[in-house]
C-alpha cells in the first residue's frame, strides 16, 4: 500500500480470507497505520467559509472510505460461514476512526454554510433597506428582523428575499404613519417599532409610559379634564387619510365607536367560508416609490386566477398587462416580470375586461387582498368602465382565526402553502399564487367547519 498523507478510498483494500477454523483480516495493521497518518491531516486543517469547497471535497472522501469499510463488513458477514467477530471489530474500529473527522467536518460545513447564507441575507437586507434612509440600520438591526427559518436549506432564496422586501415595505409604511400621526409621541413610537417591527400594542405601550408621570402631573390632568364626554364628527378624506386619523386615535388611547362608514366600496367583504364554488385570483403590480416622492401610482402587470366549481379546478386565467409605467426594480426581481415582457401586452383596461368576463358573478377569493388587490382591481375597473360588484373573501382573515391554535409563525401564503403541503411552482407569479391560494382556502374551510 502506498504510504501517502492524504486518504483515498481507492488505497484501502481489505485483505481477508477464511482458513480452517477462523477468518483473518491480515492487513488490518497496515490499513490502520495508513489511516492514522491520513486522518491526522484532517485534524489539523481549519475549515472556514473561505475553504468550504475543500471541506466538501474532504467530506466526500471520508464518506467514501466509511462506505467502503461498511460495505466490506456486510460482504464478509454474508460470505463467510465461520464466526468473524474479531474481523468485524477490526472493521468497526476503522469505521469509528473515520467517523470522528467525518462528523466534525460535516458539522463545520453546516455551520459555515449557515454563516455564509446569513452573510448573503444581511448583504441583501442592507442593500434593499437603504430606501429607509437613516432608519435602515435600526430596522435590520432589530432583534425582530432576522428569521432563523431563512437559514434552513429548504428555504429558497426568492422566499427570504420576498420576506425581507415585505419587512422593508411594512417598515416604510409604519414609519410614514408614525411621522404623520405620532405627534409628540413620535420618538417613543419609533423606539417601540424598532424593537418589535410592529405597531401592535403601541396604544398599551404609550398608556403604560404615561403612567410613569409623577402623581402631581397626573392630579393636574385629572383636575383639569376628569369628565368624560363625546362629540360626533363626520370626517371626510381619502381612505389613507381616514386610516391615519383612526390610527392616531388608537395610539392616543382614545375610545371611539364607528357609527357609520361612508367610504366608497365597490365590493362587499364576506368572512364565512361556506362555499366551494369561487374564483381565486392574484395580481402582480409595478410597485411605486411613493406618490409623496413624485412617483405615479402602482399599476397591474399581471392577473392570474383559477375557477373552482364544487371544490374542483375547472378553468384558469392568466394575462400580462402593459401598465403604462416602469416596473420598480425590486418588483421585477421578485416576480421576474420585466418592462420588456409587458411592452407588447394589452393595456390594463383590456385585461380587466377579460378578467371580468372570466369571473362573472363568482365570489372572489385572495390572500391579503383587501388592502392591495381589491383597490387595484376596483380602480382599474372604474377606468375601464367595468362594473365589479362581486363579493370577496380574504383567506388571511380566515387563517388569522386559527393562527394561535395552530401555532403558526406566519400568515403569509408561502408559509400556509408549505404547512398544508401545497406546492407553488413559481411563487410571486399571479397564476401560481392564485392556484395555491385556492387549495389553502379549501383547507381553511375544512378547518373552520365548512364542507365540500
Amino acid at each position: 500500500m502506498e504510504n501517502i498523507s492524504t486518504l483515498s478510498a481507492d488505497n484501502i483494500v481489505v485483505k481477508a480470507e477464511q482458513t480452517p477454523g477462523q477468518v483473518s483480516f491480515y492487513n488490518f495493521d497496515e490499513i490502520k497505520q495508513y489511516m492514522d497518518k491520513g486522518l491526522s491531516v484532517y485534524k489539523t486543517t481549519e475549515y472556514t467559509v473561505n475553504n468550504l469547497k475543500q471541506a466538501e471535497h474532504d467530506l466526500k472522501e471520508l464518506k467514501a472510505i466509511k462506505k467502503k469499510l461498511t460495505d466490506k463488513k456486510k460482504e464478509l458477514e454474508t460470505a463467510y460461514t465461520m464466526p468473524i467477530e474479531v474481523v468485524k471489530k477490526q472493521l468497526e474500529e476503522l469505521i469509528d476512526m473515520v467517523k470522528v473527522p467525518l462528523n466534525a467536518i460535516d458539522s463545520l460545513i453546516k455551520e459555515n454554510a449557515k454563516a455564509a447564507k446569513e452573510q448573503e441575507i444581511m448583504q441583501y437586507a442592507t442593500s434593499h433597506a437603504s430606501v429607509l434612509g437613516e432608519n435602515a440600520d435600526k430596522i435590520i438591526g432589530s432583534t425582530a428582523f432576522f428569521n432563523q427559518r431563512w437559514l434552513n436549506a429548504t428555504y429558497k432564496t426568492k422566499d427570504w428575499q420576498a420576506d425581507i422586501d415585505t419587512i422593508i415595505k411594512d417598515a416604510s409604511d409604519a414609519l410614514e404613519t408614525i411621522e404623520s400621526v405620532g405627534g409628540e409621541q413620535k420618538s417613543a413610537l419609533r423606539a417601540f417599532y424598532f424593537d418589535k417591527l410592529s405597531l401592535d400594542g403601541a396604544d398599551k405601550f404609550l398608556k403604560e409610559a404615561a403612567s410613569d408621570t409623577s402623581e402631581a402631573d397626573i392630579a393636574t390632568v385629572e383636575d383639569e379634564d376628569a369628565v368624560i364626554g363625546y362629540k360626533t364628527l363626520k370626517i371626510y378624506g381619502t381612505e389613507r387619510q381616514i386610516r391615519q386619523v383612526m390610527t392616531q386615535l388608537v395610539l392616543s388611547d382614545i375610545d371611539f365607536e364607528e357609527i357609520e362608514d361612508g367610504m366608497p366600496k365597490d365590493m362587499d367583504e364576506i368572512t364565512n367560508p361556506d362555499f366551494s364554488t369561487f374564483v381565486c385570483f392574484d395580481i402582480e403590480h409595478t410597485g411605486t416609490y411613493g406618490i409623496n416622492k413624485g412617483d405615479a401610482e402602482s399599476e397591474i402587470i399581471e392577473i392570474g386566477a383559477v375557477k373552482f366549481v364544487d371544490g374542483q379546478l375547472v378553468e384558469k386565467f392568466d394575462m400580462l398587462a402593459n401598465p403604462g409605467r416602469k416596473i420598480v426594480p425590486r418588483i421585477a426581481k421578485l416576480t421576474h416580470i420585466t418592462d420588456e415582457m409587458v411592452a407588447n401586452e394589452p393595456p390594463v383596461d383590456d385585461v380587466i375586461r377579460k378578467f371580468k368576463e372570466f369571473v362573472g358573478d363568482s365570489i372572489l377569493i385572495g390572500h391579503n387582498i383587501k388592502s392591495c388587490d381589491i383597490p387595484h382591481i376596483s380602480r382599474a375597473a372604474k377606468r375601464a368602465g367595468v362594473s365589479f360588484e362581486n363579493k370577496y373573501l380574504d383567506t388571511k382573515v380566515l387563517a388569522k382565526k386559527i393562527k394561535d391554535k395552530k401555532g403558526w409563525d406566519s400568515l403569509k401564503l408561502p408559509y400556509l402553502s408549505e404547512y398544508y403541503g401545497i406546492s407553488q411552482q413559481e411563487a410571486h407569479r399571479a397564476w401560481c399564487d392564485a392556484e395555491a391560494n385556492a387549495y389553502v382556502y379549501l383547507k381553511l374551510m375544512n378547518e373552520l367547519g365548512g364542507k365540500l
